[in-house]
């Protein structure tokens, strides 16, 4: 309840293996939210499987600002009106990061337009809401249209080998053109889905330990057994 009625949400899922008669892929998914650009709470959900169903029941009663990577049930949500849905520069920035080759200046360029935004972010979270505010719209929103206009031009030029990890990074940068300036309409959104990411990685390290779950129950059991623990160490209380 606390986290559906707070400004902001953070969203991940990982896979994880369970058996019934046989093995079988399941998904976790980590809820975070609160106030503050690092909020608290913290809740998690065992679902058999990764159909849109389950995040618009998750979130049905949500009305605020969603951050998320770029799955298409939460880029649905954004269509529907229903949530401001921030997707997350860092993974933006992932897939400039790991290109190989194909054009080094402007990969470079565009990592150095990234790093200027979380930078300048460091700022603004130093600022008032209102100074926050002004920040962005000052100072990051023509950074982000400069690299909408720059992308685009590299895409249209033809000279992109079609299956190559530069044209995969702007394909996926320019998908996500009508949500990228979503973050500065709000003084609560953050550039990133770090909070959501850092919520989920607990899972993958133990999934290197206990490997699957026995059942789906099982995973249930996990999922509220982690909810409790990792809000509890949010606030610094003894599980």
């Amino acid at each position: 309840e606390k986290i559906l009625a707070s400004n902001n949400l953070f969203i991940d899922e990982s896979p994880v293996t369970f058996l019934e008669d046989t093995s079988q892929k399941g998904y976790m998914w980590a809820l975070v939210g609160g106030e503050g650009p690092n909020p608290a709470h913290c809740v998690y959900f065992f679902k058999e499987n990764r159909r849109h169903a389950h995040v618009e029941e998750m979130l049905k009663n949500y009305r605020g600002t969603l951050h998320s990577d770029k799955y298409g049930a939460y880029e649905s949500l954004a269509q529907t009106g229903q949530i401001l849905w921030c997707p997350c520069w860092a993974h933006i920035r992932r897939k400039f990061f790991d290109i190989e080759m194909g054009d080094p200046p402007f990969k470079e360029w565009m990592l150095l337009q990234i790093h200027t935004l979380f930078e300048l972010e460091k700022s603004a979270w130093a600022s008032s809401p209102e100074e926050r505010l002004q920040i962005r719209q000052q100072q990051e929103v023509p950074l982000i249209d400069e690299m909408i206009a720059q992308a685009k031009s590299k895409l249209i030029d033809g000279k992109i080998l079609p299956k190559s990890k530069l044209k995969e990074a702007l394909s996926y940068f320019l998908s996500l053109t009508p949500y990228l300036k979503n973050y500065t309409k709000s003084p609560h959104a953050r550039l990133d889905n770090n909070v959501a990411e850092r919520a989920i990685r607990p899972l993958a390290i133990g999934r290197k330990n206990w490997l699957f779950f026995g059942n789906d129950h099982s995973g249930r059991r996990l999922a509220i057994l982690s909810s409790f623990t990792a809000t509890c160490q949010q606030f610094g209380v003894n599980p």
